[in-house]
């Protein structure tokens, strides 16, 4: 298995901002409950939501949850949409703001090494202030994702807010 590619600019890159609409999973994923999200609750409900013609994009956000064990977390899949994109039954909606952000390019089945792995970089360059640290926690606003691209072919990206 090859280790996943880092992509970085120095002073990082911009992104967003984006509206998601998604189904949401709360936990640990021990049991490969984010998978199944994907194909048996979202796939079949994609369709309903109201995208922009011109982003056809999906993504995986992640978020903490305070007061949680540790490991314990959430993940909305869902597709970019409208800014005033009806929010389905079911479904949530969470913004990703524009701004800096570093990327970490991986094959899909390699997803689980590369999130390791862009932990274990953000642990060796302290010098990177990510939102999301041992010391404070700004997921809720600055959320990490997966970004699946229009023309994803099993490559997808780790998206990281930086300061």
């Amino acid at each position: 298995m090859s280790e996943p590619v880092l992509f970085r600019d120095p002073q990082g890159f911009k992104f967003g901002p984006r509206r998601v609409i998604g189904v949401r999973y709360e936990g640990d994923n021990k049991n490969g409950e984010i998978p199944a999200l994907w194909e048996k609750v979202f796939m079949p409900r994609w369709q309903e939501i109201a995208v922009p013609e011109c982003i056809q994009e999906c993504y995986g956000v992640c978020r903490c949850l305070p007061g949680r064990p540790a490991g314990q977390f959430e993940y909305i899949a869902g597709k970019a949409a409208a800014a005033d994109a009806p929010i389905p039954e079911g479904m949530l909606a969470v913004d990703i703001p524009e701004s800096y952000y570093l990327s970490f390019e991986t094959p899909l089945d390699q997803i689980h090494a590369a999130w390791d792995f862009a932990m274990d970089w953000f642990a060796k360059h302290p010098e990177v202030e990510g939102f999301c640290t041992p010391l404070a926690c700004e997921c809720d606003t600055h959320p990490c994702f997966e970004f699946y691209p229009p023309d994803f072919d099993g490559t997808l990206y780790l998206y990281f807010p930086i300061k």
